[in-house]
């Protein structure tokens, strides 16, 4: 909660993944300084984490169905590619229990790592509008072969184009694990073919997988305006 918050305010809400990880533990540290705290005077930060083996339910909940042909291909696994019924979560069920807590603007943002990067491209790609802010770090973008750019491609094919805020951050020590060439990829796709998205693409010099957090979160909370 914001320091000051008062019930009859009305607040903008931003929600984060991994909130038992490390990104999640940073993310709190930060909102937390006081620096930071009339910036952020007007959010409500909501953390959603994993109990049990999270490696699993990440993925679970965090991929997207494999997208083929113009339509998504239901997954055959349980723990496997489910980003749609996650959605509907977030959608139908949290967000509507939230706004009947608190007094809520509608402006909705959120943050993720990694796997819960590549599901905000995917509700990025939804077009729907529903979030206001998509913010991905790291972005696993290459599960499923690049799966994600096939996506991407349909809408522009039906003449879609995204509008909204995005930021986008990586290291620049992230080739191995394929994060840095899919999300130069990613960024050059947007710009050449939404010109009406607000995009902020960081690549951090010298940082990794997981050393980009912290900084990135910097940037992030000085940025957006949520």
């Amino acid at each position: 909660m914001p320091e000051g918050y008062h019930p009859d305010s009305i607040y903008s809400l931003a929600i984060y993944m991994d909130a038992n990880l490390k990104m999640g533990k940073e993310l709190r540290r930060q909102i937390s300084l006081p620096a930071n705290q009339q910036h952020l005077e007007n959010v409500i930060f909501v953390g959603i984490g994993h109990v049990g083996n999270y490696r699993t339910l990440r993925r679970r909940d965090f991929i997207p169905p494999v997208f083929k042909e113009g339509e998504y291909q239901a997954s055959k696994s349980p723990d496997f590619g489910h980003a749609d019924q996650f959605y509907r979560f977030l959608t139908s069920e949290l967000i509507p229990g939230l706004e009947g807590r608190f007094q809520l603007n509608g402006q909705y943002s959120i943050i993720g790592h990694s796997f819960s990067g590549l599901f905000y491209y995917y509700c990025l790609f939804k077009n729907d509008a529903f979030f206001k802010n998509h913010i991905a770090l790291s972005p696993s973008l290459w599960v499923n072969y690049d799966n994600i750019f096939e996506i991407e491609k349909d809408l522009l094919q039906k003449g879609k184009r995204l509008k909204g805020h995005l930021y986008h951050a990586c290291g620049s020590w992230e080739w191995t694990n394929k994060v840095l060439s899919t999300s130069r990829k990613m960024s050059d796709t947007i710009t050449e073919n939404h010109p009406s998205i607000h995009m902020n693409y960081t690549e951090f010099n010298g940082r990794g997988h997981h050393s980009m957090v912290p900084i990135a979160l910097e940037e992030m909370i000085e940025k957006i305006e949520f």
